[in-house]
Order: C-alpha cells, then sequence, then structure tokens
C-alpha cells in the first residue's frame, strides 16, 4: 500500500468494515465484506441488491461503487465512519467517481450535502466530500439524537 500502511487490517475490520457491514446486513437481509491488499487497499461490500467498493491508500479514500439502494440514514452512517477514520489519518477527501455505479451516493451527497461536495476533473471525474464539514455538518443534521 504505497510502502506505507496507516492501518492494520484487523483493526480495520473490526471498527470500520464490520460495523458497515452489519448495518447493511439489518436493512437489507445480507451482506459480505472483502478486504483484497496491494497497492491498494480494495474493500468491498456485496449485498443481493448492490455492492459497495472502496479503495483507498495513504493518501486518497475512493468511492468507485456504491449501488445498493439503502435509507439515507444508513449512507450517513457509513460516511460518518469513513469520515472518522480519514481524519484521524489526516485524508481530507472522500472521492466518489462520477458513474453510473456511484449515482445513488452522487445523488444524496447534491441532495443533503451540497456545501461540504466539489468536482474535480482529470482522467476521471470525481464528487470530492470534504471530511472535516461533512463531520460538522453530520452532527449539525443528528444533533437532535435522531440518528
Amino acid at each position: 500500500m504505497n510502502k506505507d500502511k496507516f492501518y492494520e487490517k484487523e483493526e480495520l475490520l473490526r471498527v470500520i468494515f464490520m460495523p458497515i457491514n452489519n448495518r447493511l446486513k439489518s436493512e437489507v437481509g445480507s451482506s459480505l465484506v472483502e478486504v483484497k491488499e496491494g497497492e491498494w487497499l480494495y474493500v468491498t461490500f456485496i449485498t443481493g441488491s448492490g455492492a459497495i467498493r472502496i479503495k483507498c491508500s495513504t493518501k486518497r479514500f475512493m468511492i468507485t461503487e456504491f449501488s445498493v439502494k439503502i435509507s439515507s440514514m444508513t449512507i450517513d452512517f457509513i460516511l460518518l465512519r469513513f469520515a472518522l477514520f480519514l481524519r484521524r489519518n489526516e485524508i481530507q477527501i472522500i472521492s466518489v467517481v462520477i458513474r453510473k455505479e456511484t449515482r445513488i451516493l452522487q445523488d444524496f451527497l447534491e441532495d443533503s450535502y451540497q456545501e461540504s461536495i466539489f468536482e474535480s476533473y482529470g482522467e476521471e471525474s470525481y464528487i470530492e466530500l470534504k471530511v472535516g464539514d461533512y463531520i460538522d455538518r453530520f452532527y449539525k443534521k443528528y444533533r437532535n439524537g435522531s440518528f
């Protein structure tokens, strides 16, 4: 993983990925998490109704697929788990690849967190979610304890 690991695989599974997997199971009925290591860390949550795929390194975190239809509260739960981990590791942006496989997440971010996103263009285009801004807005949104 770009020679520097910023994680322990078991810790990530226990603290971040398994809670997300469990939340997906409770909402869609089944979910499996798969983690592969290489130059990037690849994580896939597979459900009967779609998948969530991420890839990350010490400097970048990308969501390459988000095709499972889940409640907005569960999307927020997933994004918050990612954001808190990334903030701790000084990664300031969650990149969402703009493609049809991420349309559910793109729509959610554009509807709920418009002020926290921007688009970037290059070989691929991305919606970029500012981690710190997202966390602030998340806590304002759910300050009444509704989460």
